[in-house]
């Protein structure tokens, strides 16, 4: 519709405001002024009280703003408002069905997960969560994009007929383990260990803040790696203490690690952190009731899952793909440690 059809049944409002919404979208950018109420009232031959409440209905659909001063403009993210999308969020069944793994990481898919779903009013989205086992099941007919879930099978991706992105959970871990370096580092502790996984350039970062700040480094009898639940830590812990009692300071991989140290030290008598000072890494919830609450380095684990929408969310709609910044963590300052 091109004009105002004065004998159609249509209000000639709402007329106008599908003649907008299409005008707009299809000829101006967020960046453009879009024409004034005088202007659009006399293109069309209409009262400019017809032309404000059109506006209005566009304002109040999100899709555009005024600025005082400057006129009328299409927001930012005018184009999300124009259609919902069905998302597909293919699960691996190693992360989400293998007990093993599931026992140590349920608290961060979750809130990856959590991210996703806040993120469905902002981007205009529903979202479902489908196992991968479920996929050859699956009418590809019912999303318009999938979500892949990192180490799901590539059979499987093979079968999706959709746009899909891979879900991308790298968090900035160098900073974060400098970061526990460095508190390390002023608190004075001389004789470190590290308990956890070693991948990745976690030793070789936490030892560069040592050394560059003359402290002594982690020597390779105090690294002792172990599987992701607290009995493996704490088995691993145990190890330690017989091969090395003088130990101070402990640095684990993750929160979960760092329960297994807590209990193996509390049950030895070793008191925290007057005699042995505990870190860990992830940011895990607090737990309720516990005497020992983890110094820890968090991170926002929502903005993984967050991400994967917008990324999603900008190839459907054609626009430029967002760019992945590994969130960064922030340093937990709590009792396992000397304050």
């Amino acid at each position: 519709m091109s004009y105002i059809d004065r004998e159609s049944p249509i209000p000639i409002q709402h007329q106008l405001y599908l003649m907008l919404k299409e005008w707009f979208v299809n000829s101006f950018t967020e960046e453009d002024t879009l024409p004034t109420e005088i202007a659009v009232a006399e293109r069309y031959g209409i009262s400019r009280g017809t032309v404000r409440n059109a506006m209005d209905s566009l304002v109040k659909e999100g899709l555009i703003s005024r600025i005082s001063g400057k006129g009328s403009f299409l927001t930012k993210k005018f184009y999300i408002q124009l259609r919902k999308y069905n998302i597909g969020v293919v699960l691996s069944d190693i992360d989400f069905f293998t007990d093993s793994i599931w026992e140590y990481t349920w608290s961060t898919h979750l809130e990856i997960i959590n991210g996703i779903i806040r993120s469905n009013i902002e981007y205009n989205v529903s979202t479902e969560l489908v196992s991968e086992k479920y996929i050859p099941l699956v009418d590809n007919a019912d999303f318009d994009g999938f979500i892949v879930w990192p180490y799901v099978h590539k059979d499987v991706i093979d079968k999706l007929e959709k746009p899909h992105v891979f879900l991308n959970y790298e968090i900035d871990m160098k900073s974060g383990f400098s970061k526990l370096a460095e508190d390390v580092i002023k608190r004075k502790y001389k004789n470190i260990a590290y308990i956890g996984f070693t991948a990745g350039g976690r030793i070789e970062t936490i030892n560069s803040v040592l050394k560059a700040n003359k402290s002594n480094n982690i020597l390779p009898g105090n690294i002792f790696e172990c599987g992701g639940n607290p009995k493996e830590a704490y088995r691993s812990c145990s190890r330690l203490f017989k091969s090395n009692p003088g130990i101070d300071c402990i640095i684990c991989s993750t929160d979960l690690r760092a329960q297994g140290v807590i209990e193996y030290l509390s049950e030895i008598d070793i008191r925290i952190p007057e005699q042995v000072a505990v870190y860990g890494f992830d940011g895990s919830r607090e737990i309720s009731n516990a005497d020992v609450q983890i110094t820890t380095c968090s991170f926002d684990w929502t903005y993984p899952g967050s991400f994967a929408v917008k990324k999603i969310r900008s190839i459907l709609d054609k626009r430029k793909i967002p760019e992945y910044t590994p969130p960064e963590g922030v340093f937990l300052k709590r009792n396992s440690t000397r304050w």
